[in-house]
This record gives C-alpha cells, sequence and structure tokens, in this order.
C-alpha cells in the first residue's frame, strides 16, 4: 500500500509540473483517435455538459468541434488547462481526478481519452465517471488497446528485461483467463517501478504510464458490474481506418470483416478482437 501511494505521489508530481507533453499531444492530436471522430459524436448529445476526465490541453474539444460552453476539461496539470484557457476551449477544471469537484448525476457525457493507463487508480477513477453522470448520460472511453500483450511493441514491455516481460505476459494472461471464465475482478497491473521513477530516461518516450495494461475486455466488465448498458463496443475493423488506408490495410479488413461476428463471441479470443473505444450508458432508474 505505502509503495503504492508513493508511486500516486510521483506521478501526480510528474503529471503536476511536467512541461512539453501536452505541446507534443498538439502536434499529434490525431494519434488520440483509432477511430473516426465522426463514431464518436454520435453517442455525444450536444446542448448538454461534457466533462473530459485528464483531458490535459482540450484537445478533444477541438477535434470533436465541441461548443465552449458545454465543455469542461478536468486535469491536474496547470500547464494543460492554460493551453485550455488559452485556446478558449471551455472551462478548465484544476483537479484530482479520483475525487472530482463535481456534482452527483449532473454531467451529460463523460469523456477519457489515452488517460486511464495513467492512474495508478483506475476503479476509483471509473466510479467518478458513474457517479457524475446523470441517468441516461454517457460515458465513452478510448486509448490504447493494449490486450495483445503477445506484439513485440507493447508498450511497457519494450525496455524491459526478457525474463521480467515472460512473467508479465504470463500473469496478465492467467488474469484474461480468470476474469473470462470465472468470478469477474478488475485488476489493473499497477506498473509502481516506472510511475515511482517517472524518468524519461528509463521510459524512453517521456510519457510515463502507470499500470502495464488497462484492458478493454476488464473495463467492459466493471461497468457492466455497475449495471451500465454498453451501447458500443469497436473491434480491428474500425482501427486506424482514418489515419491508415493503404491496400494492405484495406485487405486485412475485407478479409476480417466476416470473421469479426463469430471470433468476438469466442471465449478469450474475443479480448482480441474487440477494442476501445466503448460507450456505455447509465441505466435511468
Amino acid at each position: 500500500m505505502t509503495q503504492s501511494l508513493d508511486a500516486n505521489k510521483n506521478i501526480e508530481r510528474y503529471y503536476r509540473n511536467i512541461c512539453g507533453y501536452h505541446e507534443l499531444v498538439e502536434e499529434k492530436s490525431y494519434e488520440s483517435y483509432v477511430v473516426p471522430p465522426e463514431l464518436l459524436l454520435r453517442f455525444i448529445r450536444r446542448h448538454g455538459l461534457i466533462v473530459d476526465i485528464a483531458g490535459g490541453s482540450g484537445i478533444n474539444a477541438q477535434i470533436l468541434g465541441l461548443d465552449s460552453s458545454e465543455y469542461a476539461c478536468v486535469d491536474i496539470s496547470f500547464h494543460g488547462l492554460g493551453i485550455v484557457a488559452e485556446k478558449r476551449r471551455g472551462m478548465p477544471v484544476q483537479a484530482d481526478v479520483g475525487e472530482l469537484p463535481i456534482r452527483n448525476d449532473s454531467v451529460d457525457v463523460v469523456l477519457c481519452s489515452w488517460s486511464l493507463e495513467h492512474i495508478t487508480n483506475p476503479a476509483l477513477v471509473l466510479d467518478e465517471m458513474i457517479r457524475i453522470v446523470k441517468p441516461g448520460g454517457r460515458i465513452i472511453i478510448w486509448g490504447p488497446n493494449w490486450d495483445n500483450i503477445f506484439r513485440k511493441d507493447f508498450p511497457q514491455f519494450v525496455h524491459k528485461d526478457k525474463k521480467y516481460v515472460r512473467r508479465m505476459r504470463a500473469e496478465i494472461f492467467i488474469r484474461m483467463v480468470k476474469n473470462e471464465f470465472f468470478g469477474f475482478r478488475y485488476h489493473p497491473y499497477i506498473n509502481t517501478e516506472v510511475a515511482a521513477l517517472a524518468n524519461p530516461v528509463r521510459y524512453i518516450s517521456g510519457d510515463t504510464d502507470a499500470v502495464h495494461c488497462v484492458l478493454c475486455q476488464e473495463t467492459v466488465g466493471f461497468f457492466k458490474s455497475r449495471e451500465l448498458r454498453v451501447l458500443h463496443l469497436s473491434d480491428f475493423s474500425e482501427l486506424t481506418k482514418h489515419i491508415r488506408n493503404d491496400m494492405f490495410t484495406r485487405i486485412a479488413r475485407r478479409v476480417l470483416a466476416p470473421l469479426l461476428p463469430v471470433l468476438s463471441v469466442i471465449p478469450l479470443v474475443r479480448w482480441f478482437v474487440l477494442r476501445f473505444p466503448v460507450v456505455v450508458e447509465k441505466p435511468v432508474s
């Protein structure tokens, strides 16, 4: 517990004081969308309050074309929120996303993009999202699709010792099996070493992740355990559709298309097929 608390404090300090990170995101904002923005806009109701959790510089407001009067960006970084104010993207709110200063049942849409992997207690933040969203309101989450832990460029394993990588792959895979066939448990692997160090030299991108992976299927399972309704869950057919359209990608999509409905319901296989983004709706009691 002490190690986890120390990691949380260090990563909080890291993101509170980081400079240059948000400018990099501004330059490469297309990377935040592995699906076309118009897909997400189908689930965003206009003329209501939209809250972006760990929204950084509010780049989502620009990409999605959101009305600044209806958009609030919550983040711990004063630097990022300064960009929100400077570019007049909406209301900047400086806060810990684990303790949102927002009333219960008061938000129409909650957004969260490429953020869960930076948070040392994702379950706490997901519960906060559920608390603030209105009955009938929606939560939209997207980010790194890390279910395929066996690929060579898996982000958290690239610079690690091979024995460590083999052990972690085995542990995460066993966790997948347990959640598929036994009682559900939402339990992201906290990467306390990286989170505590927050060291760009050790983690070459300079972008410190707090957990090894936030699995899409586990996140869906978490929402279902809280009795939220799943409106949309993506698959391979949507990945990089708007930024990669070469011949190989088009052929791969065409070959996979008829297989996806079958693959997405096969136990365990579906963990590698169904992907973020996920859209859920809070039930109206």
